[in-house]
């Protein structure tokens, strides 16, 4: 059974199809990225899994439940979420960000659980600890989003474009971490990017999306021979061809 199923998504804003009859399946252990250009309905495919979105149609099924049947709070707790611009509280410290979680579910020592997830973004606790997110360069800061969400130990996480803001030297340092950390931790990811480059570095599967579908999904090894029309065009914007 896959950890994550979406099954017939469909989504609508008013007159707009942002997801149109989506069907995905997520292993556990794997990192699948959602690519795609603006507007292919990756970020609303990415929240409907920890029901940010809510879906007119279809259904998300975590960890063997519908989600629709969960309380949506204590979803969202059980999953780590890392948004584009890192998201963490601007009047709080990074260990304040990083203990949140395990505060919230009553995990003894939080504060513990947020040294350690701070250690294991690759930032010294000692150093960056009672620093404020203002305090950090854009790659420190979004470690310690990624951070925050890793500190509670889900075993499922969702990133959406969390590298599109960093410049190239810290974006491919923030891949580095991101990829020892979460195979270290065999944590389950799901990350929406719109560059296929950096799909092809992270991940183990890849779905690109266009117009509300997913038009192809392969292996990340055997994406570049099995890539046709759109999907090899976003290989050609990347600068990554066969």
């Amino acid at each position: 059974m896959a950890l994550i199923a979406v099954e017939g998504a469909v989504k609508r804003y008013g007159s707009t199809l942002a997801l149109d009859g989506v069907t995905l399946e997520v292993e556990a252990g794997a990192c699948v990225a959602l690519v795609g250009e603006s507007g292919s309905g990756k970020t609303t495919l990415l929240r409907s899994i920890n029901r940010l979105t809510e879906l007119d149609r279809g259904r998300v099924v975590v960890r063997g439940e519908p989600v629709d049947s969960m309380d949506a709070v204590e979803l969202r707790r059980s999953i780590g979420y890392v948004q584009q611009d890192g998201g963490l509280i601007p009047h709080w410290t990074c260990l304040d960000n990083a203990s949140l979680v395990p505060a919230l579910l009553g995990l003894g020592d939080p504060e513990e659980h947020g040294r350690d997830a701070i250690r294991a973004a690759g930032l010294d606790p000692a150093v960056f600890a009672e620093r404020y997110p203002r305090e950090l360069s854009g790659g420190q800061r979004q470690r310690v989003a990624i951070a925050r969400a890793m500190a509670a130990g889900p075993d499922i996480l969702l990133m959406d474009e969390p590298f599109g803001a960093l410049d190239a030297i810290t974006r491919n340092q923030a891949r580095t971490t991101f990829t020892a950390l979460r195979e270290s931790l065999g944590v389950t990811a799901i990350l929406v990017t719109h560059d296929m480059a950096e799909a092809l570095e992270v991940a183990t599967r890849i779905a690109v999306m266009r117009a509300g579908r997913i038009v192809l999904e392969a292996p990340a090894g055997q994406l570049l021979g099995e890539a046709t029309g759109y999907a090899a065009e976003l290989l050609d914007k990347s600068g990554v061809g066969p």
